[in-house]
């Protein structure tokens, strides 16, 4: 994800109307600068006003475009929402065996989510999900489609192969990445930076994978007794 806390670059015209450009480019700048104010400020102390200031534009063309700070917002999270690519591609993971998949998910995901910027809007939407639950609805969404759906995919072509043994692999996949997650969301939320760094992340993965794979794994049969 590109690094939007950065500050936009000034233009040479003075405040007011963009001059060039076209109307879609115009609104990415604008989008561009109200992530950096959102990241740097938080949606508590983020204004129009600050985001006219970085855009170098005024909030008159702000408002235009956007009816209030909460408006530029979602259109901030729809734009994260909408670039986030898939973790990765099923045919990666077609010949892995279980443990092998399910620790290549679970790194490329946890890196992806450890994205600062990725952090620093999640805790937003997290703080603001009461006033704004559509958007917390849209990130959600975005990550079941981004990484749900493809660990799902891959637990239902195992089940398929008999090398795993699950009722419902929606559920399964969304229970795996939540364990995954556990404390990286922890951190996120109550902004512990030290226990973060701390985490011993191959440990930790290690033991969501044996425990998962514990409750996955096929069960012999009951013994045939011979008469």
């Amino acid at each position: 994800m590109t690094d939007t806390r950065q500050a936009p670059k000034t233009s040479a015209h003075g405040v007011g109307r963009p001059k060039r450009g076209t109307q879609a480019s115009r609104i990415d700048a604008l989008i561009n600068a109200a992530t950096y104010v959102f990241l740097r400020d938080g949606y508590g102390l983020a204004s129009i006003d600050k985001v006219a200031s970085e855009a170098r534009v005024s909030t008159r063309t702000i408002y235009e475009r956007f009816k209030n700070k909460a408006d530029l917002l979602g259109a901030v999270i729809r734009r994260l929402v909408d670039r986030m690519p898939t973790v990765i591609a099923s045919a990666d993971l077609d010949g892995l065996e279980p443990r092998s998949a399910l620790m290549l998910i679970a790194r490329t995901s946890f890196a992806r989510a450890r994205d600062p910027d990725s952090a620093a809007l999640f805790r937003i939407v997290a703080t603001e999900s009461n006033r704004f639950p559509e958007l917390a609805a849209q990130m959600r969404e975005s990550d079941k489609r981004c990484v749900d759906s493809t660990l799902a995919d891959y637990l239902r072509r195992e089940i398929t192969r008999g090398t795993l043994v699950l009722a419902d692999p929606d559920k399964a996949a969304a229970l795996f990445l939540q364990m995954v997650f556990s404390e990286l969301h922890e951190c996120w939320l109550f902004g512990d930076e030290r226990a973060l760094a701390q985490l011993d992340l191959d440990s930790h993965l290690h033991y969501v994978i044996d425990l998962f794979l514990l409750g996955a794994a096929p069960r012999p049969g009951p013994a045939s007794c011979n008469s």
